[in-house]
């Protein structure tokens, strides 16, 4: 009966444009060097709590460098790199999880690309004090750029919840966007997630968004 409101809408494809910038403004201008191949700046470890968005940050940055031709590579099948030069870069998410003979292919990816010039973005979610990785795998990391994520604070998810709506041609007010908040899972990408699955179910209902179709829609999906 209400399979088109379940039908939720995934947030945006990643890019450094609709990136919500907040408290990582040093962070962003270090990225721009990485992405023009600077020499001081081709590897880069992210570290921030889950949803803070350093995975958008990578599959954004991967994405601005395939479209200038480099070769990324998302996981370390290195079999898959035709060759490594100055246009390889591998976009390495959850480097916590990493088992031992994973860290082992690590650790010689890592010193491939030092020798040919490539780069290395990778991500975890803890600083690297605090990682539970072969020594030589940290040594190889603590010798890079470190940056903490940041997370959005409650007015930047309400900017970038406003800023996503009207992008989507529709209208959401601020105490929906605060109701939200308070009671819905506060990592931007299941926010955008469920204005989506608000939108498709405030068109089937001919309805505007308000709290009591909020409330209304979550009943539903439970």
């Amino acid at each position: 009966m209400h399979q088109l409101a379940f039908q939720l809408k995934s947030a945006p494809q990643p890019t450094l444009e609709n990136f919500i910038v907040g408290q990582n403004r040093e962070l962003l201008s270090t990225i721009g060097r990485f992405l023009c191949g600077d020499q001081n700046t081709r590897f880069i470890y992210l570290w921030g709590s889950s949803g803070a968005g350093k995975t958008h940050l990578m599959r954004a940055s991967g994405a601005a460098m395939t479209a200038e031709g480099c070769h990324v590579c998302y996981d370390l099948k290195s079999d898959d790199v035709p060759t490594f030069d100055a246009n390889t870069c591998f976009c390495i998410d959850n480097v916590d999880d990493l088992e031992h003979h994973e860290q082992i292919i690590f650790f010689n990816i890592y010193n491939k690309l030092r020798d040919c010039g490539g780069r290395m973005l990778v991500v975890g979610q803890q600083p690297l004090s605090n990682l539970s990785l072969r020594a030589d795998v940290l040594t190889r990391l603590s010798w890079e750029l470190v940056y903490q994520v940041f997370p959005l604070d409650d007015i930047q998810k309400t900017q970038a919840m406003v800023e996503y709506a009207k992008l989507c041609g529709f209208d959401v007010p601020k105490e929906v966007i605060a109701f939200i908040l308070a009671r819905y899972p506060r990592d931007l990408s299941s926010l955008l997630a469920l204005l989506g699955g608000l939108d498709r179910y405030s068109l089937e209902l001919k309805r505007g968004i308000t709290i009591p179709l909020i409330k209304s829609f979550l009943d539903l999906k439970d």
